[in-house]
């Protein structure tokens, strides 16, 4: 496990150029997973990202460690977008900005006069992503969404289940919401680069269903050309940890009590796997041919083939199946677990897991950086930002002088919090946050055990 040596917080004029996003700017509103972790995918790659909450409204993730891993590098700010004055703000950061990620409830901002057209007339090479729940346009669009409502209405739940008689199901952790983040830093950065090309910015509109309709693969394909199940009938493809329709190609339960992802697909795996399991050899054995990559469980072959790979797969060890299938380069992989992360030596190359300085929890461990550049590393420079942490300084850099902001704060229109403060606003204590409550209380200045009201 490698151990960053990261600051604390990062004064915004003094960003360090790194990654192959230095120099990139990118400006999100918005709160929750679908639209900001596309932000902070861009900071780890270097990008000086700036995230505005509103002053009453803080991200409801803010303060969990969830938080802590995934807003490394960011600097943070509120802004009042009801009043005048936050609507100034806001051009400002637009100005600054060469990205605009936004996940508010599609028209919000046109309403408040803040149309694409109006952030163009202010910095015309802007690259703009709007990301919502159903898109900014069509019967749905003002329905509020979560990360389930992209699975449900995207398709991806009705592909999902334990068999085909039982339920949709879901997928943890909010697969939706990450997926759309990842799909919106893509769709940022390609307006991002026909801005360059152009000199005019573009306006994308990204939608949690849509993204997730996008990864169904051939299946609607099928379903709208060759027919799909009715209402109330089993549906094929809720086939669980096994395939809907390859053999050899599933989880299969191991002799110790795991379960274990063997892939004898394809015409190199085959003519090495199918001996090993007892199929016989392609070319030799009737019914397989020399150059067979592997049979569907409607052909009879392929269910005996499937058969043979789950019993041979039930009388062996998932130490014993991956010594057998990685000496002969098939496709396999056991279900990872926690200590299995922990513990594994291909993590351990990868430094997948990192241990940073938290503002609020202090030494935390958990995910590192992902997409490894040879060039420009991506880097973990800085803790995620406290609420509002750096109102002052944006707002110096923005040519707005200490009385102004004073005044603001007065108003309560800027907002920000100290570690103490998140820790009390958000019931670190009282809610089991801290893993080692008395010293991580103590460390940023908070009473422990906490006073209880009388």
């Amino acid at each position: 496990m490698k151990e960053i040596n990261n600051k604390l917080t990062q004064k915004f004029d003094e960003y360090p150029t790194f990654g192959v996003l230095q120099g990139v700017k990118v400006f999100v509103t918005g709160t929750n997973i679908a639209g900001p972790f596309a932000g902070s995918l861009m900071a780890e790659m270097g990008a000086k990202v700036l995230q505005a909450e509103a002053p009453s409204i803080a991200c409801q993730t803010r303060g969990t460690l969830a938080w802590s891993q995934n807003h490394r590098n960011e600097y943070s700010i509120t802004i009042n977008m009801a009043k005048k004055s936050g609507q100034k703000i806001f051009l400002k950061c637009i100005e600054w900005a060469d990205i605009w990620i936004e996940a508010g409830r599609p028209g919000s901002y046109a309403k408040r006069g803040l149309t694409d057209k109006v952030c163009w007339e202010h910095n015309k090479k802007l690259s703009i992503v709007h990301v919502s729940g159903y898109g900014q346009f069509g019967p749905s669009k003002d329905k509020p969404s979560y990360d389930v409502s992209g699975q449900a209405m995207g398709g991806y739940m009705y592909m999902n289940g334990v068999s085909p008689t039982s339920g949709p199901l879901k997928v943890n952790p909010y697969l939706s919401d990450y997926i759309t983040a990842y799909n919106a830093c893509i769709a940022a950065m390609a307006g991002y680069i026909g801005a360059q090309n152009t000199g005019e910015g573009d306006s994308c509109d990204v939608a949690q269903y849509d993204t997730m309709f996008r990864l169904l693969d051939n299946y609607p394909a099928n379903w709208f050309n060759k027919g799909y199940p009715k209402q109330g009938e089993p549906v094929p493809y809720r086939t669980g940890n096994k395939s809907d329709m390859a053999s050899c190609f599933s989880f299969y339960d191991t002799k110790d009590g795991g379960a274990m992802f063997v892939a004898i697909v394809g015409q190199g795996p085959v003519k090495r796997g199918y001996p090993i399991i007892g199929m016989g050899k392609p070319g030799i054995t009737k019914g397989i041919p020399k150059n067979c990559t592997g049979f569907p469980l409607f052909d009879p072959r392929g269910k005996q083939a499937d058969e043979l790979c789950a019993k041979f797969c039930a009388e062996r060890t998932c130490d014993e199946l991956e010594e057998i299938f990685n000496k002969a380069a098939i496709p396999c992989q056991r279900a990872y677990g926690p200590a299995d992360i922990e513990n594994d030596p291909q993590y351990e190359a990868r430094e997948n897991i990192v241990e940073w300085e938290d503002q609020c929890f202090g030494k935390m461990k958990g995910i590192g950086l992902t997409n490894i550049f040879k060039k420009h590393p991506s880097q973990i420079v800085a803790a995620a930002p406290c609420f509002g942490e750096h109102n002052r300084e944006v707002l110096e850099s923005f040519g707005y002088t200490k009385e102004e902001i004073d005044a603001m704060y007065d108003k309560g229109d800027l907002v920000t919090w100290t570690p103490a403060d998140t820790a009390r606003i958000k019931n670190f204590v009282e809610w089991n946050f801290f893993w080692d409550p008395e010293n991580q209380a103590k460390r940023i200045g908070l009473e422990y055990p906490p006073k209880k009201d009388k």
